[in-house]
């Protein structure tokens, strides 16, 4: 007789887990036409910048509503017709327009531009008035502050005796006003008397007492320029704020109201 074998007991043995690989899809890039330089901050939103500010100067928001920093064009005539015996002599007509390359002057000079308007200029013209704003305006606050005189009567105070930081000065309203007209001639034609736009902009030295544009590298350069005309173009807001304030007689503080 043959012993039959038991029935052998299969056991089901669960199997791992197989990890497959998911590919990512990466997301479209959009492409599009570069940012030219300056066109990623402009004074207002959907402003289109005008050919001739690039965004190459500091500050440059592309705000020029008047165009008053658009290179002047000048139109080239032909000679008049000038015969005697002729029943009529006709003008001469437009052959072609000419534009300066610059308009800096060739030689020394009290004025250093060849134009009357220029976008240089007027660059050098509105750093000049956000420095005597940013000045001014403090000033004006700080002089308040301390004494509680608004900066608008502080004129009547200096006709009954002029003063300085509190002290009397020996002299005449008449005689102070000759000698800053003087002081202030000399700087200026001093100044101007400079060729290099940057160097009369941007003296550096003494007016750098902490060396930050010495120390700068170009781009860092271009910021703290930029920074110098928002601030500067702020304090002429402020100024012009507080000029129409004072004409209502209100002084710069709000305690003065």
């Amino acid at each position: 007789m043959f012993k039959s074998k038991a029935p052998t007991k299969q056991v089901a043995v669960k199997k791992a887990p197989v990890k497959t690989a998911v590919k990512k899809t990466a997301r479209p890039v959009r492409k599009g036409p570069a940012p030219k330089a300056g066109d990623e901050c402009l004074w207002r939103p959907g402003a289109v910048r005008p050919a001739w500010l690039d965004g190459s100067l500091p500050g440059d928001r592309g705000f020029d509503p008047f165009g008053l920093g658009k290179p002047a064009e000048y139109l080239q005539f032909d000679l008049d017709a000038l015969d005697g015996s002729a029943a009529r002599n006709p003008s001469g007509n437009v052959i072609g327009k000419l534009k300066k390359a610059d308009s800096k002057p060739k030689a020394r000079t009290i004025v250093p531009y060849d134009e009357a308007f220029d976008i240089m200029r007027f660059r050098e013209c509105e750093l000049l008035h956000s420095r005597w704003a940013m000045l001014g305006l403090v000033g004006a606050a700080a002089a308040e502050a301390a004494t509680g005189i608004t900066w608008a009567d502080a004129g009547k105070i200096e006709l009954e005796q002029p003063q300085y930081l509190g002290f009397p000065i020996q002299l005449t309203v008449t005689q102070l006003t000759i000698i800053e007209v003087l002081a202030m001639g000399y700087l200026e034609i001093a100044r101007s008397a400079e060729l290099d736009q940057n160097k009369r902009m941007y003296p550096g030295g003494a007016f750098d007492p902490l060396g930050y544009v010495a120390k700068a590298d170009a781009q860092e350069e271009f910021r703290l320029k930029t920074a110098e005309l928002k601030h500067g173009r702020l304090a002429m807001a402020g100024m012009l704020i507080i000029s129409i304030e004072a004409a209502t007689g209100r002084g710069t503080l709000p305690g003065s109201w």
